[in-house]
C-alpha cells in the first residue's frame, strides 16, 4: 500500500490541551525535539505508549496535522500499531478508525514524555540523551 492507495487517510489530533505543549516541545532549546515537527513527537508518544502498555485516552479538538505529514512508513507503522491493538488484520481498510486508536495512544504518551521532558535537569540529563533513556527504560521492563 502507497500513500496514494490511502486517499482517505484523514489528518490526525494532538489534542486541543496539548497544542501548545507540542509547540513547546519543537521550539524549545531544553527539549530533545527541538527542530523536529509534530508528527515525530506524535509518533514518539504514540509507540512510548504502545510499548509501556499504557491505556489510549482519546483526543479532543480539531486535526491539527494533515495527512500528509505522514509518509508511508509513518503510516505503516500506525497500521501496525492498530492491528495489533484490536488483533483485527481488517482495520487497516477503516483509516478513521486506526488513525482514532494511534491519537489515543499518543496522547496519554505525551502526557508522560511532556511531563518527564519538562521536569528534567539538563544540567544532569542532557536533551539529546534523554529520549535514549527513556527507550532504554522501556527495553528493560521487556526484558
Amino acid at each position: 500500500m502507497n500513500d496514494n492507495d490511502d486517499i482517505n487517510f484523514p489528518g490526525a489530533r494532538t489534542g486541543t490541551a496539548n497544542t501548545s505543549r507540542y509547540k513547546e516541545l519543537v521550539e524549545s532549546a531544553w527539549s530533545p525535539f527541538v527542530g523536529y515537527r509534530y508528527w515525530h513527537v506524535f509518533i514518539f508518544s504514540m509507540s512510548y505508549a504502545f510499548s509501556k502498555k499504557l491505556v489510549p485516552k482519546p483526543v479532543s479538538g480539531d486535526q491539527n496535522m494533515p495527512a500528509d505529514v505522514f509518509n508511508a512508513h509513518t503510516r505503516n507503522l500506525m497500521r501496525a500499531l492498530a492491528i495489533e491493538h484490536t488483533d483485527d488484520l481488517n482495520i487497516i481498510k477503516k483509516s478513521e478508525e486506526y488513525v482514532k486508536i494511534c491519537e489515543g495512544y499518543a496522547n496519554v504518551g505525551f502526557q508522560e514524555i511532556y511531563q518527564i521532558i519538562s521536569d528534567n535537569d539538563i544540567d544532569k540529563v542532557k536533551p539529546e540523551d534523554l529520549l535514549l533513556n527513556l527507550i532504554k527504560t522501556i527495553v528493560v521492563e521487556q526484558d
